[in-house]
């Protein structure tokens, strides 16, 4: 057994720790805030309760292959409501779009804003759906070590369909010309950190879970899923350390990770930083250790 420590509390680290627990390691997770949660945790005031962060549940099917590692579904730990309308979109204009949840309402919204659009809807979303068959459900779970990762059956048949190399941006356009269906279409992307026009058309996969499967709702906010996760890790022994904040990374010579916390220093076998990125390059790291400059 090794002692694996994780940086933050959010639904990534809370995810590793239980996945690795799992897999029979002795998980360590340091979180700063008094909360666990990372982005997820609520804020409560004056009898009002608020998520701090996500308000949109997609892609269900991610969460439910989760849970299913550790013999539990979603519903075992909270209600899950589908949205209708799932969002509205105010436009530059002033305009406000509200997207149903309904499939066949949602053709004739298209339609309506544009003559033709249901059809061609109907045929990006057949090519969306194969993308998220082949991405989600396969290569994202891939470890993320090698490019050889992506050469496989269902990437080298399909290799045109999944389009890694063409721009999203484009992509939108060969379907839609209304201004207000392209703004639709490609604002799923921009939750990637990147503008269409930089990512592939791959990730047309994020309008079939948005406007497909639809946008849904964890009965009594984010919280319920962080919970969950929080309560299987506990199952499999994971020790959740709450306040305490890491100041610094060090690695030794003899392969261990040395972890300065607030309170005290640990040594430990691995570590997964799952706190923000540019933290922990440029404050935590060790200058010979960072990637990149400030």
């Amino acid at each position: 057994m090794k002692t694996i420590g994780i940086i933050g509390s959010g639904i990534s680290g809370l995810s590793a720790a239980a996945v690795l627990a799992l897999n029979g390691q002795k998980v360590v997770v340091f979180e700063k805030n008094d909360q666990l949660g990372g982005r997820m945790r609520q804020f409560e005031a004056n009898g009002f309760t608020f998520d701090m962060g996500p308000s949109w549940y997609w892609m269900p099917d991610v969460f439910e292959r989760f849970y299913k590692q550790f013999g539990y579904s979603g519903s075992d730990f909270y209600e899950l409501k589908k949205l209708d309308p799932g969002f509205q979109m105010i436009t530059a204009d002033g305009e406000t779009v509200k997207i149903p949840a309904g499939w066949d309402e949602l053709l004739a919204l298209f339609e309506q804003i544009e003559t033709g659009a249901a059809d061609k809807l109907k045929a990006f979303m057949r090519e969306a759906e194969y993308k998220y068959e082949v991405g989600v459900k396969k290569l994202i779970y891939q470890p993320g070590l090698s490019v050889l990762e992506l050469i496989n059956a269902d990437t080298i048949s399909g290799v045109f369909r999944l389009q890694i190399f063409s721009s999203f941006s484009k992509h939108v356009r060969r379907y839609f010309k209304n201004d207000t269906l392209i703004a639709l279409m490609e604002f799923p992307v921009l939750f990637l950190g990147a503008m269409p026009k930089n990512t592939p058309a791959l990730y047309s996969l994020m309008n079939y879970a948005g406007l497909k499967q639809g946008t849904f709702y964890p009965m009594g906010g984010f919280k319920k899923v962080i919970d969950a996760m929080v309560q299987i890790s506990r199952e499999h022994g994971v020790e959740f350390n709450t306040a305490e904040g890491v100041d610094a990374i060090k690695k030794e010579s003899n392969s261990k990770i040395s972890l300065t916390t607030h309170a005290r220093s640990i040594q430990l076998d691995g570590l997964i930083a799952s706190a923000d990125y540019q933290h922990v390059e440029s404050k935590l790291l060790q200058q010979k250790d960072r990637n990149y400059t400030e």
